[in-house]
């Protein structure tokens, strides 16, 4: 059993015995190929799985979100021999993987990131032959960083994005506990200093050029999936304490729910959340099928559900009155968490802007081809 999440949150940080409960479970397993002793789950299994813990602690599920994320990216794109030496690790739970993308001047423009990559000439003097890169650089908010064993990691070589998977012990790695945001407050979050941190050539994860484009975009279509269903469970939490509430509270010679514009706060909440749990659900089946319209589908999600939290989170302080405002209760620490889910893993107006570049590229095939179908999904079906 997990303990609650108000306890995570008190301590700031999460437990030990709560990681290993979570290693038992398989959770970390889930997102690494069998053959690397991966216990693999289809995309709308893990998002299940996700949306489980984050009924326990929502920063307590940023830990699948970003360690799925690292073993993901590392299952497609990193070399055989890294796939070999460290997804088994990774499955069992020894170690425990950060994702590395933000910096102080690149959040929601991942392009804009200054971290360099410089390879060390091999014997014949060309880069493509180099035995090791140099990494130099500052990687901001990392979501667990205070307890991950290895990172995975953005540098710019030239005007070419690539990635590399850095471990903690390499030289010149240093991890640095930051200050706990207000929402996710035991997400463990730490920044990471790379002063010319020497990384072998083969724990490369893609090639330059692929760095943002492909290994950050897959990577960060499934933190998105992660939060979207993190962001459900915050608001289905919501909407039962809000029933709960309102149908027991007397006000006014009755219950809450009998006045009029309570019961509109009730259904637009409801409302909200149902809608987001069938756009989870889309998103989660198109990539298990990798879907053409995957991306659309996966953005409309995230950005729906982390709505749907915001909403319900307000709307449960505002009917639970002084008792939501207390410090660490739960009505309280929704609408902190809420708050982060429409941050993390790109933010709201971010999302907006793809999601219309999207919808756009959606538009123009239907009106080539009239008989498209137009209804999500319809590509999961055929």
């Amino acid at each position: 059993m997990l303990p609650l999440a108000d306890e995570i949150e008190a301590a700031k940080t999460v437990p030990p015995d709560v990681i290993a409960t979570i290693v038992r479970s398989g959770a970390m397993a889930a997102m690494v190929p069998a053959e690397y002793g991966g216990r693999p789950l289809s995309h709308e299994a893990y998002g299940e799985l996700n949306r489980a813990v984050a009924r326990t602690s929502a920063s307590l599920q940023s830990l699948l979100t970003v360690h799925g994320m690292v073993c993901a990216s590392l299952g497609r794109w990193a070399s055989p021999a890294t796939r070999q030496r460290l997804l088994p690790r990774l499955a069992s739970g020894e170690l425990i993987g950060a994702f590395g993308l933000t910096e102080e001047g690149a959040g929601s423009d991942a392009r804009s990131i200054e971290t360099t990559a410089t390879p060390e000439a091999g014997p014949d003097g060309a880069g493509a032959a180099a035995a090791e890169w140099r990494l130099d650089g500052t990687k901001r908010w990392l979501s667990f960083g205070q307890l991950a064993d290895c990172f995975l990691v953005f540098a710019m070589h030239g005007d070419r994005s690539v990635g590399f998977l850095v471990q903690r012990d390499d030289p010149g790695v240093t991890v640095v506990p930051t200050r706990p945001t207000s929402g996710f407050r035991s997400a463990m979050l730490a920044d990471l200093h790379l002063d010319g941190c020497r990384v072998p050539a083969d724990r490369m994860v893609g090639r330059p050029g692929f760095g943002v484009s492909q290994v950050a975009g897959d990577a960060l279509s499934l933190g998105r999936l992660c939060v979207a269903y993190g962001s459900l469970a915050l608001a289905e939490a919501c909407c039962d304490a809000i029933l709960g509430h309102t149908s027991s509270r007397k006000q006014f010679g009755g219950r809450l729910i009998d006045l009029q514009l309570v019961r509109g706060l009730v259904s637009d909440a409801v409302l909200d959340t149902e809608a987001a749990r069938l756009l989870c659900e889309r998103a989660a089946r198109a990539m298990d099928a990798q879907d053409t319209w995957m991306i659309h589908h996966v953005l409309a999600a995230k950005l729906a559900a982390s709505r749907a939290a915001e909403s319900a989170a307000a709307a449960a302080a505002q009917l639970h009155g002084a008792a939501g405002l207390v410090d660490g209760g739960p009505v309280d620490r929704w609408v902190r968490d809420a708050r982060v889910m429409q941050i993390i893993e790109g933010n709201t107006q971010l999302l907006q802007d793809l999601l219309a570049e999207e919808s756009l590229q959606r538009f123009r095939v239907r009106r080539r081809h009239p008989r498209y179908p137009f209804e999500a999904g319809a590509d999961c079906a055929e």
